[in-house]
């Protein structure tokens, strides 16, 4: 059971008006947009929630024999992303497609082995099987059971430590918890399982580690 609980798994514009400036008035410097923004408030486009083309992460997993993994993510055609995720137990192929306001999961295989590729057209006709990830990124905002709770945590991991991550969670059906971290340009870094059990509580992580 434990095993298949891991497959469930900005472009900001400024324009400029005017072609001519006061005699004797400078330009006040302005923050990076980094720091002058946060995520909650900017218009992230959807596709910076993912890793970069034909990179390979690797998840460091504590809990559970299955929740170490790796995910190789590759980018087919625009606005579509494929991900393999390798537990060591079988290889899940994951299918996304990004649009304006959500990310769908629109294909996920078991077992799958071996690479497979599918023309655009074949993408365009594939159905939404469940929203991954969604805007507005805002604390309080839901989508398909999940509620983000967080913009602004701060995650340490081998990799590096990540300001700004948006965390959103989910109350299961038999009461455990799941929960899902993202960063800007990097998508899934880390996800949690949290299960009371009786006094003490069963938890299992999956936290990124390294990326090649």
């Amino acid at each position: 059971m434990i095993k298949h609980l891991f497959f469930l798994i900005p472009t900001l514009f400024l324009v400029a008006c005017g072609d001519q400036k006061p005699a004797n008035t400078e330009t006040p410097t302005k923050k990076p947009l980094e720091e002058a923004v946060s995520p909650s408030e900017s218009s992230l486009s959807l596709s910076h929630f993912f890793m970069p083309d034909n990179s390979v992460a690797h998840y460091k997993g504590e809990g559970n024999e299955y929740a170490s993994y790796s995910l190789t993510t590759l980018y087919p055609f625009e606005n579509y992303v494929t991900t393999y995720e390798d537990n060591g137990g079988t290889v899940v192929q994951r299918i996304y497609h990004v649009q304006d306001d959500k990310i769908s999961l629109i294909a996920e295989n078991g077992e799958a082995y071996e690479p497979t590729t599918h023309s655009l057209a074949e993408l365009q006709a594939m159905q939404e099987i469940e929203v991954y990830f969604a805007s507005p990124i805002k604390v309080g905002a839901t989508f398909n059971g999940w509620k983000i709770t967080s913009t602004t945590e701060k995650l340490k991991t081998d990799l590096q430590t990540f300001d700004d991550v948006i965390v959103i969670e989910k109350t299961n059906e038999d009461y455990s918890i799941t929960r899902k971290y993202f960063a800007k340009n990097f998508g899934e870094i880390k996800r949690e399982f949290i299960m009371q059990e009786g006094d003490e509580q069963f938890i299992v992580t999956s936290v990124l580690e390294s990326i090649d």
